[in-house]
């Protein structure tokens, strides 16, 4: 038997945990055709993968994986559910096609509520941007709930989202003017509400008073009484311009429900005094209370109340200012003034085609035109 030096074994022990080692490891293809194959996948969830060495990979970044036996298959079955998902939303993101996010950030959200993780905010932002410009405002809340609550806790430099839009809101109070605090369709109030009530549950303390304001005007435009003002009462309104937000709100359940009173008073004599941001709502539920007045000076003022928002806020809130000619046209309808009805109907068909009341119209104009 021929003897073996100690630096013989060490060699062949080198070898053989060499061969052990590159049986052992993982082969990861990264879709810039990166190959890593020196390193095991430790651990994978719908956050990414994570290596023996500690690095971090997210799901988009992944091309395919060849992983120990018994993890293949579901490894396989998130990387196709999740990681192609992801992907598309990068995509989306980086040129500024908001709406193409809608069908990607729907199939995710339900894997992603409730998480707190960098992905997990991507799927909540790319979510309400695509509901919005889906025209689902009322949906958008609930993705907008979680996407604030993930950001109130970190700094701007800790956000990394694909392209150039970074969504804009105010801390103390939790609103955003990217969602005003209108909504126009009963049935999608109602349908959002749970979510909504949901996700503010599940925010981390302390919860900013604007969340209620948000629930509480849904309830109020879904016609659950009790639960607008449930959450309504809860506002304190120690910051002026949720104290402006919830006189508002008065004023919007005083004219749905058909009975106009103290709220819509105060709402008028303060007028000149709201803050800029909240003066538009105000306008609209102002013009609102006096189309239905048997007094034509007053339906006329709330017709220029109304036509208002077109003039001045038809970029920064152009939902609102279609819901202004929108109502407007209704009571030129009843006047029978078909002229000015038909002008401000190609103004609002023209200027705001994206909003819900730009469809209502098409779809009214469809059914006039069905044999």
């Amino acid at each position: 038997m021929w003897p073996v030096s100690s630096s013989g074994i060490a060699l062949v022990l080198a070898v053989v945990f060499a061969e052990v080692a590159e049986v052992r490891a993982d082969r990861i293809i990264l879709r810039n055709l990166e190959v890593i194959s020196d390193r095991r996948v430790a651990e994978f969830n719908e956050d990414g993968l994570r290596l023996d060495d500690g690095t971090r990979i997210s799901w988009e970044r992944v091309e395919r994986a060849q992983v120990s036996p018994d993890q293949q298959a579901a490894f396989d079955r998130m990387q196709d559910e999740i990681g192609n998902q992801l992907y598309r939303l990068h995509q989306r993101l980086a040129v500024g096609d908001y709406r193409g996010l809608l069908e990607h950030a729907e199939a995710l959200y339900p894997r992603y509520a409730g998480r707190d993780s960098e992905t997990a905010y991507l799927v909540f932002q790319s979510l309400m941007w695509g509901r919005l410009a889906a025209g689902q405002r009322e949906a958008a809340v609930e993705p907008y709930v979680r996407a604030f609550d993930y950001l109130q806790r970190r700094t701007p430099s800790d956000i990394r989202l694909p392209g150039g839009r970074r969504l804009t809101f105010d801390r103390p109070t939790g609103m955003t003017a990217e969602l005003v605090p209108l909504w126009f369709d009963a049935e999608a109030c109602r349908a959002a509400l749970p979510g909504v009530l949901r996700a503010i549950g599940e925010m981390a303390e302390p919860r900013p008073e604007g969340m209620r304001i948000y629930y509480g005007t849904l309830a109020l435009s879904a016609g659950e009484w009790a639960e607008a003002r449930r959450a309504l009462t809860g506002v304190l309104g120690q910051q002026p311009r949720l104290a402006e937000l919830l006189t508002i709100a008065v004023a919007q359940g005083e004219v749905l429900g058909g009975t106009p009173g103290a709220g819509l008073a105060r709402l008028e004599e303060t007028l000149d005094k709201l803050t800029p941001e909240n003066r538009p709502l105000a306008l609209y539920w102002l013009g609102r209370s006096k189309l239905d007045s048997p007094d034509p000076k007053r339906r006329q003022d709330g017709m220029l109340q109304l036509l208002e928002l077109p003039a001045w806020y038809g970029e920064t809130y152009p939902d609102v200012a279609a819901a202004g000619l929108y109502h407007t046209m209704s009571a030129l309808a009843q006047d029978q003034n078909d002229a000015a009805q038909a002008k401000l109907r190609r103004e609002l068909l023209n200027q705001y085609k994206q909003t819900y009341h730009a469809d209502q119209v098409r779809k009214s104009l469809d059914r006039k035109s069905d044999p």
